[in-house]
């Protein structure tokens, strides 16, 4: 029914609480794909093999320490329909995919992602995020990012047309979006938490670099598609990227 994708390149203490998160889903037909790399990447793929004896996963290794070229291994060899993200760090909620899917299938849609209940590195909660749903999510892509990467389910033929994550190296996701908005997927998110996503040192969202793809991905919305709407977005994202406070804490 749904291939989990999750990459791993570091031993820390939230892995096993992630892990866990998703072989203690309610829906159980599943597979989990996780892509280990990095130079790591042996003792990661033998430390989930001692610790976690289940037939739904399976482990790939790969030498290439980045996400997009990860996720992309793992949806290539996705044997399902339906394709659900999940981070080593953060802890979906038991009922996570037999809600998304039944959104799902109930709306016709292509992507559905939800809210997330934030944490910091102690699993303590710290707030929450509501994302846009409905029309919103289109009106608003164009200026920020409208889905939380860990949070989604979508069907694999659109990673496919949109021939997969290109580029980035802290906002693929975003490019992702960006490209699948403009093959008129339909999306939503629902309102509900369905996932505490966790807030830590080494979260990279506030990083210059993210601001700059961002700002880089806008420039080319606008040139394939020159209209007010993108004018706007792209000085959005340029002064975002020279104005944004401390770009080393987290977005939230």
């Amino acid at each position: 029914m749904i291939s989990v994708l999750m990459a791993v390149n570091r031993l820390d203490r939230y892995l096993d609480e992630a892990i866990r998160s998703i072989l203690e889903q309610t829906l159980t037909d599943f597979e989990f794909i996780i892509i280990v790399n990095g130079p790591d990447a042996e003792n990661i793929k033998i430390y989930i093999q001692e610790k976690f004896f289940d037939e739904r996963i399976k482990i790939v290794k790969s030498d290439i320490s980045q996400l997009a070229y990860a996720l992309n291994v793992g949806i290539d060899l996705a044997k399902y329909d339906l394709i659900a993200r999940m981070d080593a760090d953060d802890v979906a909620k038991p009922e996570r995919l037999a809600k998304q899917m039944d959104y799902l299938t109930r709306n016709s849609l292509d992507m559905v992602g939800s809210g997330v209940i934030l944490i910091n590195q102690d699993g303590i909660i710290v707030g929450e995020r509501k994302m846009p749903a409905g029309d919103k999510i289109n009106n608003t892509l164009p200026y920020k990012n409208c889905f939380v990467h860990s949070t989604i389910l979508a069907k694999k033929k659109i990673f496919l047309q949109a021939r997969g994550y290109n580029s980035g190296f802290n906002s693929e996701d975003y490019d992702l979006w960006l490209r699948l908005k403009r093959l008129g997927v339909k999306w939503d998110n629902l309102e509900e938490n369905l996932l505490s996503y966790r807030i830590h040192q080494d979260a990279s969202q506030r990083r210059l670099l993210g601001y700059a793809e961002s700002a880089g991905y806008a420039l080319r919305e606008f040139i394939l598609k020159k209209n007010v709407g993108n004018f706007f977005a792209l000085i959005f994202h340029i002064v975002k990227a020279f104005t944004r406070p401390d770009r080393n804490k987290s977005a939230y």
